[in-house]
């Protein structure tokens, strides 16, 4: 069955409550979630996090564009389009981004230095959540798979688990098979 991207209003969510290698994650407190709608001028990506014991947030402005955000508190989803490239999107607990293109796994293709996406973030007592639109450009086109991660308090969780003996966040190939709900269908 493959995962479907619907146009807003509505939403994909995916929670991320398990390891990235599929074993049961006790910790609630590490418990993401994706949530993905298809706009006219491109893909909305929301994440949020609950707040961690020990953040691990970097020191910039909020709404910066962070190198190697994955070294902190982050939620991150990966969107495979056709012909294998896929866009790899990082939004993370203190209102930071990072968006890379790769062209294959592990190739990157573009490191988006000078994007400044519109980004929304909010704080409360239960956790964080960020808001990023990403335009028709950005997007790879006829998205075929898509998957979800958090990496948090030392730990990495996964929506769809990833196989092998060590961890590794880019396995396009082995992503849950997704679509984007096209302009005019029910």
């Amino acid at each position: 069955m493959s995962l479907r991207i619907p146009r807003a209003p509505g939403r994909l969510a995916l929670p991320i409550e398990r390891y990235w290698d599929g074993a049961p994650c006790p910790h609630a407190h590490l418990f993401g979630r994706v949530e993905l709608a298809a706009r006219e001028d491109g893909l909305e990506l929301t994440a949020s996090l609950p707040h961690q014991p020990v953040p691990r947030i970097p020191a910039a402005p909020r709404g910066a564009r962070v190198a190697d955000l994955w070294e902190y508190d982050v939620v991150e989803c990966f969107l495979v389009g056709a012909g294998g490239r896929y866009l790899e999107v990082e939004l993370g607990a203190g209102g930071h981004f990072l968006v890379l293109s790769f062209s294959a796994p592990r190739v990157r293709s573009d490191s988006h230095e000078a994007l400044r996406p519109p980004l929304d973030f909010s704080s409360d007592a239960a956790g964080w959540r960020a808001r990023m639109l990403l335009g028709r450009s950005l997007v790879p086109p006829g998205i075929t798979a898509l998957n979800a991660f958090v990496i948090a308090s030392g730990a990495h969780l996964a929506y769809g688990s990833l196989p092998g003996p060590t961890l590794d966040f880019h396995q396009p190939a082995r992503f849950p098979h997704a679509r984007e709900q096209l302009l005019g269908e029910p």
